[in-house]
């Protein structure tokens, strides 16, 4: 299996996309929000780019059946019911409801990768259901770490590093990377008995929780928390019970 991983989601206009897996990785917040609003019940969630087009998507839904969610800046956008941290979304909150979600890093890489062949939200507290979904389909592999408005960050490319290690490891692969792939399982490898402390101490984790949030900080550090496999089907992410062939 190929893997491609990419450090940011900025150069995915030169990807191919087509036929090959796709996993987009934002831990901090938005990937491991979506698992909270699977796992909390919500129908699907479907990513936009600008709050303003997820107001106007929320509109047409309607108030009944879709609730709007998202940040700027790490702050909840106003006028938006929710912002973006996973301990927002409750059976009570999201429970038999679409998502409209739009936030500063996240949603655009998933808006920008859905025309991969299969494309998976992917997160910390989903990498194994993750990684299995990847060594079924048996596709090669693109991982967009969404990163913080274009830059690197250390969070991301932590869990796509664990990504490619459970697909060795665990599904027992033989992966070609490319370096950016080779980096982020060294990465991984180097911190994995301290992966908690490692993104509490990087740039965005140090930044959200000076505005309030380092809990949901420690929740995107718990592997394997919320074992929900997120799959994008025409726009909206939804969670699935079995891997996809």
């Amino acid at each position: 299996m190929n893997v491609q991983l990419f450090l940011t989601s900025l150069p995915l206009h030169r990807v191919d996309l087509e036929d090959r897996t796709v996993v987009v990785i934002d831990i901090l917040r938005c990937s491991t929000s979506i698992c909270a609003m699977l796992a909390a019940g919500a129908k699907g969630v479907i990513p936009t780019e600008r709050p303003g087009e997820a107001g106007e998507m929320w509109s047409k839904l309607g108030a009944d059946s879709a609730v709007l969610a998202g940040e700027r800046g790490g702050v909840k956008v106003e006028n938006f019911q929710y912002g973006n941290s996973p301990l927002e979304f409750t059976p009570e909150t999201v429970g038999g409801k679409n998502v409209v979600l739009c936030t500063t890093n996240g949603t655009k890489a998933f808006v920008s990768t859905q025309k991969g062949g299969l494309v998976l939200s992917g997160a910390l507290v989903n990498i194994s259901r993750v990684s299995e979904a990847v060594a079924r389909r048996g596709k090669d592999l693109v991982v967009v770490c969404s990163g913080t408005e274009g830059g690197f960050s250390i969070e991301d490319t932590l869990c796509g590093g664990l990504l490619i290690h459970q697909l060795t490891t665990v599904h027992k692969l033989s992966l070609t990377l490319n370096d950016a792939g080779s980096l982020a399982v060294l990465l991984y490898r180097a911190n994995q008995t301290s992966l908690a402390k490692a993104i509490a101490q990087g740039e965005h984790g140090r930044f959200l929780a000076s505005i309030g949030f380092a809990d949901d900080v420690r929740v995107a550090a718990e592997v394997d928390s919320m074992p929900v496999l997120a799959v994008m089907r025409d726009g909206r992410l939804m969670a699935e019970e079995r891997s996809p062939d």
